[in-house]
């Protein structure tokens, strides 16, 4: 792999001690635009706080545990602000405080335009090979470039003139690096970019696709989830004046150096593990075995966030495929279809929703039986102890992003199948296809093949199963949450006065 140096951080001890290794007396600053715990208001008018619903969120929550610092992110719950101090700030997690949410708050205009607008219908579309149109508005342009601009304002208020490391997340903050090197001289920037980077050739699509990248070389490290992504970026950001690729993962200009390599994501695998094993899990098996009929079925599941790029038609096509040239599996094969709906302020996502449960419904009519419809749609946010015990209740896991940085729903269901059964599909447009060794790949685009994939792994019962699933859970468990992070801090530039 492409990645940083190896280093010994397993756990979260180990993980704190690299940290006061490789931080020393520095502030850690975290920036995201999603914030990791969010206070809202009950029915009964008390204020509840909840943890964010995401993969990166959950992640990026135990490194941050582990580590400490201050974490910048958008306050959006509606009780956030009365929950904070009069800077906006405060201690997390609840009844475990390991470190400081620092909120910015932002108009719903201007969550709109840099949000739902450029972020998710200019950057995301552009960044996925998704066959979904970006669309490029100045307005978008204007509040995106304002917003990382007050982000900017924010950290810079957190920083003072203290040194610091800043650990900026994801394409929401393209700017923000060199927005915040001018401001901050005695800061390190580390960004994690944890979308695909699109070919040089699609990112001259946009616009304003320099100053982009201007902003985003402001960082010392930037990291990918494969060293594919990496050379992308290299060799778009190597056509800007003065910028020159060096080694295998730098690039440099006028002296200045930029570390652009892959690092690629994972999860607390201990923590999932442990929390799949609970009595709370176990009862949410039961109670979801019992609600949706999966006794004696062959379960298929698919869990992500509702989106275009995660294949989710293409799921319910493989199981109409299926079931079309295996009737004899009708009653006895049920697909779960989870996922939260996301971004519905956006016109494709809305549209996204439509079809699909248009498809649900096509397929159920099609092929369900007097007592049951092979399809299954759960449009809700589910408690985690719900999704673990859809990944233990499931025969196999399908994966099918049609492209995808990493995919942490892999991940998860490995590390929640204790009983080290289960069979995960994955596709082969994943950054995870390309990590984790001996996983079963495929194309998510042909439709046909895949069901003829699910086919036969139904036919092939226990058969390999255990030995695959010790092989994939013994990488992703080596490979964790705390390891990531630790290859990241281990990649930071030495104290430099004036950068």
């Amino acid at each position: 792999m492409d990645t940083a140096r190896p280093v010994p951080a397993s756990t979260r001890a180990e993980l704190g001690e690299l940290a006061r290794q490789r931080i020393g007396d520095r502030l850690f600053v975290s920036v995201s635009n999603r914030e990791p715990f969010v206070h809202s208001r009950g029915p009964d008018g008390t204020i509840q706080v909840r943890a964010a619903v995401g993969g990166l969120t959950l992640a990026l929550n135990s490194a941050m545990e582990a580590v400490g610092g201050v974490w910048v992110a958008h306050g959006s719950g509606d009780a956030d602000r009365e929950s904070s101090d009069a800077q906006g700030r405060v201690r997390v997690p609840p009844g475990r405080p390991a470190y400081d949410l620092q909120r910015v708050w932002l108009t719903e205009d201007e969550n709109d335009g840099y949000y739902n607008g450029f972020a998710n219908q200019a950057l995301w579309p552009l960044c996925h090979n998704a066959y979904v149109k970006p669309i490029f508005r100045e307005a978008h342009w204007r509040a995106y470039r304002e917003v990382n601009a007050r982000f900017a304002g924010a950290v810079e208020r957190v920083i003072g003139g203290r040194d610091a490391i800043v650990f900026i997340q994801d394409y929401h903050f393209a700017l923000l690096p060199s927005l915040l090197r001018r401001r901050c001289p005695n800061a390190a920037f580390l960004h994690f970019w944890h979308i695909p980077w699109p070919l040089p050739d699609i990112l001259r699509i946009c616009p304003w696709h320099a100053e982009i990248l201007d902003g985003i070389l402001g960082n010392d490290v930037l990291g990918f989830h494969t060293p594919h992504y990496a050379a992308r970026f290299r060799d778009a950001a190597s056509a800007l004046p003065g910028w020159r690729c060096v080694g295998a993962c730098g690039l440099e200009r006028e002296g200045r150096a930029v570390r652009a390599g892959a690092f690629p994501i994972s999860i607390d695998f201990d923590g999932i593990s442990a929390a799949a094993a609970s009595a709370e899990c176990d009862a949410a098996v039961e109670r979801l075995r019992d609600r949706y009929g999966l006794a004696g079925k062959f379960v298929v599941l698919g869990l992500d966030r509702i989106d275009y790029t995660k294949g989710v038609l293409e799921r319910l096509a493989a199981v109409d495929s299926l079931l079309a040239s295996h009737p004899d599996l009708r009653g006895k094969l049920v697909f779960l279809n989870a996922g939260a709906p996301s971004r519905t302020a956006i016109p494709a996502y809305r549209e996204l929703h439509s079809v699909m449960d248009l498809a649900t419904a096509r397929l159920n009519a099609r092929h369900g039986t007097a007592v049951s419809a092979p399809a299954v749609s759960i449009k809700e946010h589910l408690h985690f102890s719900e999704v673990l015990a859809l990944y233990r209740l499931a025969d196999v896991c399908v994966v099918s992003s049609l492209e995808d940085g990493m995919n942490l729903v892999a991940k998860e269901f490995l590390a929640a199948r204790n009983d080290e059964r289960g069979r995960l599909l994955l596709s082969e447009f994943t950054g995870a296809a390309w990590e984790l060794p001996g996983a079963e790949c495929f194309n998510p685009f042909d439709t046909d093949h895949l069901a003829d994939r699910l086919y036969a792994l139904r036919e092939s019962g226990d058969a390999g199963q255990a030995e695959t699933m010790r092989s994939l859970r013994g990488h992703v468990r080596a490979h964790n949450i705390y390891a990531w992070i630790g290859s990241i801090l281990d990649a930071v530039p030495p104290r430099r006065r004036g950068r």
